[in-house]
């Protein structure tokens, strides 16, 4: 590949990005970023001391690209902006390979203060208090970071295996499938008909119905 006569810092984060869905988060290094952009590994230094920073720019383009539901609309009620925001979150994680580790391993980042200013004030609006509209969105954002994690890093769907289940040495014996186990598998089967997106959902709407405005913020 031709050397660039000037490398931009946005070509590096979209190398960055290009690299971790080829080959993981634990394969992506700096080495493997510059070779993909066909220069030395110390061309990145001008714009990025040092992998942290630039994984932190990544993580941000990565969400800059795909987490589109960042702001409430005008009079949207909270519960619905809430779940709204989680699916985005959890589309953006999986728009890339290892996006959730990504994201994880950047750690908190200052959000953008107006966006940040906008959900609070729409929650406010709605009873919350700007701290405890803050702790929902915590709470959801790391509901979204670990199912994402699990969905990711599975080797099958996160849910019981009805055929582990009713093959298993704990039914090996005389009279069939116990009832007992019958009930798992056909518990397994309700599951894995739900999907990803089904079981994600669910556990989406049970925290949300957990939330509610509280003046105190507690």
């Amino acid at each position: 590949m031709p050397h660039p006569r000037r490398l931009e810092r946005a070509a590096i984060v979209a190398a960055t990005i290009d690299v971790l869905d080829e080959r993981g988060l634990d394969g992506l290094s700096l080495h493997a970023i510059a070779a993909h952009l066909g220069v030395r590994q110390p061309a990145l230094y001008h714009h990025f001391p040092n992998k942290g920073a630039l994984l932190d720019a990544a993580a941000a383009e990565v969400l800059d690209r795909h987490h589109t539901a960042r702001l409430p609309e005008p009079d949207e009620p909270w519960r619905d902006f809430l779940a709204r925001n989680a699916r985005s979150l959890r589309r953006a994680l999986l728009a890339v390979r290892d996006g959730a580790r990504l994201i994880a391993a950047t750690g908190p980042r200052a959000p953008e203060p107006a966006a940040a200013l906008a959900r609070i004030e729409s929650m406010e609006r709605q009873g919350f208090t700007a701290a405890g509209a803050v702790l929902a969105s915590i709470a959801l954002s790391r509901y979204v970071i670990g199912c994402v994690l699990e969905e990711q890093s599975a080797p099958s769907p996160a849910v019981l295996n009805g055929d582990a289940v009713v093959n298993g040495d704990a039914v090996a014996q005389e009279g069939g499938v116990p009832p007992a186990f019958a009930r798992l598998a056909s518990a397994a089967a309700e599951l894995a008909a739900l999907g990803p997106d089904g079981e994600f959902d669910a556990g989406l709407q049970a925290l949300i119905r957990g939330l509610e405005p509280a003046q105190d913020g507690r």
